[in-house]
């Protein structure tokens, strides 16, 4: 499916021509490499993602234990920040192309 971003249009005797969009890395230079490089770096966030939950869950568990309620409630956003994270990093290609495909849509 192309998408059309220019509308064929007629003003003073010239004629536009569709410009039409259609993303293939197959034959773009180092296409093949920059997806291999995108990948490790999902990889590395998950891993950053893995270190800072576990230890935001220590930081709320001693915060909680000693009475230190500030720990605790940092400790307490940083396991949501790294769930969220992880889930951004997880849905990337997904959340990309469901926008990808609704701005093909746009005619």
């Amino acid at each position: 499916m192309t998408t059309s971003l220019l509308a064929a249009a007629h003003r003073g005797g010239v004629v536009l021509a569709d410009v039409t969009i259609n993303p293939n890395g197959g034959g773009a230079p180092g296409g093949q490499q920059l997806g291999q490089i995108i990948n490790y770096i999902a990889f590395y966030a998950l891993l950053a993602c893995a270190a800072g939950f576990l230890a935001s869950s220590i930081v709320w568990a001693l915060g909680s234990r000693t009475g230190n309620y500030g720990a605790a409630q940092g400790g307490k956003t940083g396991v949501i920040t790294t769930v969220g994270v992880a889930f951004l990093v997880g849905a990337a290609a997904a959340i990309i192309n469901f926008f990808f495909h609704i701005g093909q849509s746009v005619h």
